[in-house]
């Protein structure tokens, strides 16, 4: 429950501070590493929302139905801001998985019960982790101050992915 409101707050936060007139001031000309990381973002919410849909209905543990839930509607939001920015930049995004997050879902929706889990659980961590690395490393490339503001707001929600996926892995093993 807490869990809950704290990814609640934290994600109203970073949408309550985009100002609504860097939104509607189009720049067509986005740089390439701005173009690059917009694309990744959008990559990243595409599929965090495609497994925690998944977790949701595959899960065999309410934890890990719950955690899905919660990061495919964080995705969500986020998702919106990504495709909010990249409108005003004028950058178009991918409208689907890539495939190695097509092959990633395509894999998990073959297991069942606790093996679904502890994939899912393993994949997520690790997966979480890299875009946090990868959101860091783009905020040195990104010139683009609209944008670097959005992923100033965005990079503790990830990282609080991270600590939520591991503290839900380890109460997983430990109460299964």
């Amino acid at each position: 429950m807490i869990r809950t409101m704290v990814i609640s707050l934290i994600t109203a936060a970073a949408v309550a501070v985009i100002p609504a007139t860097s939104l509607l001031a189009a720049e067509p000309d986005a740089t390439p590493h701005t173009a690059a990381c917009l694309k990744k973002s959008a990559e990243m919410n595409q599929a965090k929302i495609s497994l925690g849909q998944l977790a949701g209905d595959r899960g065999a543990n309410p934890r890990i139905r719950q955690f899905g839930l919660q990061m495919a509607s964080a995705h969500k939001r986020l998702n919106e801001e990504v495709q909010g920015l990249a409108a005003t930049k004028g950058v178009p995004l991918p409208s689907e998985l890539n495939e190695e997050h097509k092959q990633k879902v395509k894999e998990l929706s073959k297991l069942t019960g606790h093996a679904f889990d502890r994939e899912y659980m393993a994949y997520i961590l690790r997966d979480d982790q890299n875009a946090v690395n990868e959101f860091e490393e783009h905020m040195q490339l990104v010139e683009d101050s609209d944008v670097l503001h959005w992923m100033a707001r965005t990079l503790p929600l990830l990282r609080f992915n991270v600590e939520d996926a591991r503290w839900t892995k380890n109460a997983m093993q430990t109460n299964p």
